[in-house]
């Protein structure tokens, strides 16, 4: 029945596009035997068709079979004017106009938008903003309302993740090759950034999160630009990153390409203090990592005529990570404070990744009035061997070993995923409304094998039954969406919009021999409504439903150990987790406000398993949580002088969260600001500063206490040699803000202290040559969600 329900609506999708037949009237515009270059078409019937002459005076229109009042105007005066009956392909010739418009006399005053408020998005307008000159597009995301960027996150405030576009396609890539890449692309490549807090019809309906959406500006024809970069980078550790870029646009080809490679390193400490009623455990662990990567993409486009273009895309991403984890367990009496024992774990680990992205794509304009087909087929292959390193034993409290407490270990884990996708997305402006409508096919087949190997008493490593484990699990999705934008008046805005996912999956555990399948057709509605008071001043509403499917390493059932009193296990039961979200707009000139309520059933975490009696803290992926949130951010922009830029933005939330593994409900709070200022220090726009402080006043989520917390950020820049060369010096979390935290489970408390490494100097030279003027546009694959839950 739901197969058919399905078939059903892919039926409505292809059919919905059988509009009346529409013939192509085209002609060449000239003025004193010059070419009529940008000059306006109307073709006035029952509706007006909008159109222009290109650089050399033509144009090119698809209408219906009707008699039409054919336009020609410049600058408001109709300089032609012709009754036309199309009932076939229609090729006027030559139209040769004369206009009274003298351009040497004419002065043009605009004002140019900042900032536009629309039913399902907020608009920031780069190529309008005068705070980004001279900088880059992640200089360009700081200065956009509502979005908070630091060295260690991008994102919007009231979102738990986002998800960055560009050019409305995934990017791909983990946070530092993203920060990486905006910082080596131009803002003056950029039109505009788009923040969609809630996401419409036409995106994949997984996942409670925002997006931000970077637009480029239309290429330019027959140029090329190269992009060379390095950075070194201080903290406990020293990291070294190099980048280089290379684009194309020639003739009906543009070719894109980039290479990235480097060595991250890393020293992290967190601290677990855990408080039974008979003792107190004090848990140090630290990370020392290492991260040898490699990744690159080429991708090609042709275009085939002025309405069919197509093309292709690769990126890999190979990397070689290391890890070296000691831990220290001190267990202390809670009476008269002695020490009991000591516990140590000395873990290693080597992680290999490889990971290949292949696209094809196609888009097609059906005519001149903006409907146009887009399709893309990508094929995702991830592999991922690991190796873990372990020992741990039992210490008395003067250092000597516990006879029989040595355990050591050794896993091997190989993951291996495959996705296959593929989506069609048809865009239908009508006199009416604007329509969208597509589908989308995926599924993902995820391979896991454990090996693991204990050393008996005679010193040999031998297979352990209970541990070793395979596990496959096969997913599989289709979607169908269809969504109506209609301007009900000067003022009135509606928008609505449906999706149908169904799902299927399956899992298989051979160490059970144990078959879990499930099966599930969900609709996913999204509803905005928005009024414009003046042109700076709108008042709007938003409702979605969303999905959050679990990741692929939560559903695998593999247990690996810690150490004697812990280990972490998967499971291959969880279900998806649905909410609701509802959000209020106001816009009013330089200040935008937001109001949200989002209610969560059936959570995914990783749940704390403690036991009292037996000091077991096992870590298990559970549906345990349903939470609503309640909360208002609040963003201004503030041009203070024509040298300083500030934008602010400040969120207060307020959770209720019930716990169904302890049958509690926490309420609490959390309160955060946020500020960027950016400053430019000369006439020539060559020198820039730009402080930015973030402030945590404290957060209660669910079952986690988080205490109060500060970072400064700062950033000099520098450009050289007619702006092709710049240097950049950068401080991140200057003055060490720390992280302290507190969880309550079956009435035990733990504290956490962490230190994350986040407290370094960072310096950066990027030079950039060729013709600066190219604009390239990033396309990226279609495999979005199911890259995010690997």
């Amino acid at each position: 029945m739901k197969t058919k329900v399905f078939l059903a609506c892919i039926f409505f999708v292809f059919n919905i596009s059988a509009f009346a037949q529409t013939h192509q009237l085209k002609g060449l515009v000239k003025e004193n035997n010059e070419a009529a270059a940008f000059y306006d078409i109307q073709l006035i019937a029952n509706d007006t068709i909008f159109s222009s002459t290109n650089e050399n005076g033509l144009f090119e229109i698809e209408a219906s079979e009707k008699n039409y009042n054919l336009q020609i105007i410049y600058f408001n005066d109709i300089v032609y004017e012709h009754t036309i009956n199309l009932t076939s392909n229609l090729d006027l010739g030559i139209i040769n106009v004369q206009s009274s418009t003298n351009l040497n006399e004419l002065v043009i005053e605009t004002s140019k938008k900042l900032t536009e408020r629309k039913a399902d998005r907020f608009i920031y307008y780069v190529e309008n903003s005068t705070a980004t000159a001279g900088g880059t597009a992640l200089d360009a995301l700081k200065t956009t309302p509502g979005v908070t960027v630091t060295q260690e996150n991008i994102g919007i405030s009231g979102k738990n993740s986002v998800l960055v576009l560009i050019d409305d396609k995934p990017t791909y890539m983990d946070q530092q090759e993203l920060t990486n890449y905006l910082e080596s692309l131009s803002a003056s490549n950029l039109s505009k950034i788009e923040v969609i807090t809630t996401p419409p019809a036409k995106y994949q309906a997984e996942g409670n999160s925002g997006i931000i959406n970077i637009v480029t500006k239309q290429i330019k024809q027959n140029s090329w630009n190269s992009t060379l970069g390095a950075t070194y980078q201080r903290s406990r550790r020293n990291t070294q990153q190099y980048n280089a870029a290379f684009n194309l646009q020639k003739n009906k080809v543009t070719l894109q390409s980039s290479l990235n490679l480097g060595e991250r390193r890393s020293f992290i400490n967190w601290n677990n203090d855990i408080y039974y009623n008979d003792a107190f455990w004090q848990n140090e662990n630290a990370s020392d990592a290492k991260n040898k990567y490699i990744s690159g993409k080429i991708a090609l486009d042709y275009q085939l005529n002025k309405n069919w273009k197509v093309g292709t895309k690769a990126s890999i991403y190979n990397s070689n990570f290391a890890d070296t984890q000691p831990q220290v367990t001190t267990i202390f009496d809670r009476e008269n404070g002695s020490v009991n024992k000591f516990l140590r774990n000395n873990a290693t680990s080597t992680d290999k990744t490889f990971q290949q992205i292949y696209t094809l794509y196609s888009e097609y304009k059906l005519d001149t009035l903006g409907r146009k087909l887009s399709i893309d087929f990508d094929f995702v292959n991830y592999n991922s061997p690991k190796t873990n390193d372990f020992t741990y034993a039992g210490f008395t409290p003067t250092n000597e070993l516990i006879p029989n407490s040595t355990y050591t270990g050794i896993n091997d884990i190989d993951i291996k995923i495959q996705n296959i996708s593929g989506k069609a997305d048809l865009e239908l402006p009508t006199k009416f409304a604007d329509f969208s409508t597509g589908f989308r096919f995926s599924q993902s087949i995820s391979k896991n094998n454990i090996l693991a190997l204990s050393k008996n008493q005679d010193g040999v490593f031998v297979n352990n039954e209970n541990l070793s484990n395979y596990f496959k699990y096969i997913e599989k999705n289709q979607a169908v969406y269809f969504s109506a934008n209609k301007k009900l008046s000067e003022k009135w805005t509606f928008q609505a919009g449906l999706r149908l996912e169904a799902t299927q999956t399956e899992g298989y555990s051979l160490q059970n021999d144990n078959r879990h399948k499930n099966d599930y057709l969900k609709l996913f509605p999204t509803l905005y409504i928005m009024h414009n008071f003046t042109d700076e001043s709108s008042l709007g509403f938003n409702y979605s439903r969303r999905i959050s499917r679990p990741s692929y390493e939560s559903l695998n059932p593999f247990r690996t150990i810690n150490n004697e009193f812990s280990y972490n296990e998967g499971n291959p039961f969880l279900r998806p987790s649905f909410s609701h979200n509802f959000e209020l707009t106001y816009t009013y000139k330089k200040l935008d406000s937001r109001i949200y309520v989002s209610s969560m059933k059936d959570g995914v975490n990783q749940a704390s398993m403690l036991n009292a009696e037996t000091k077991q803290n096992n870590y298990i992926w559970m549906n345990y949580v349903d939470a609503t949130n309640i909360g208002i951010t609040e963003s201004y922009t503030a041009k203070i002088t024509n040298w300083w830029t500030s934008v602010n933005t400040f969120n207060f939330d307020y959770s209720v969260s019930n716990i169904a593994i302890s049958d509690q409900t926490y309420k609490g709070t959390s309160v955060s600001f946020f500020t960027t200022n950016d400053f430019t220090l000369n006439a020539n726009k060559t020198l820039f500063f730009s402080l930015s402080y973030f402030q945590n006043f404290g957060e209660t989520y669910q079952n986690f206490e988080l205490k109060p917390y500060a970072k400064f950020y700062s950033t000099v820049k520098y450009l050289m040699l007619d702006k092709k060369l710049e240097l950049s010096v950068s401080g991140s979390d200057i003055f060490n803000g720390r992280e302290y935290s507190k969880q309550e489970m079956y009435g035990v408390t733990q504290k956490f202290k962490n230190v994350w490494d986040a407290q370094r100097v960072r310096f950066s030279l990027v030079y950039r040559f060729g013709n600066k003027n190219i604009q390239t546009n990033e396309r990226q694959s279609g495999n979005s969600d199911e890259l995010q839950r690997i």
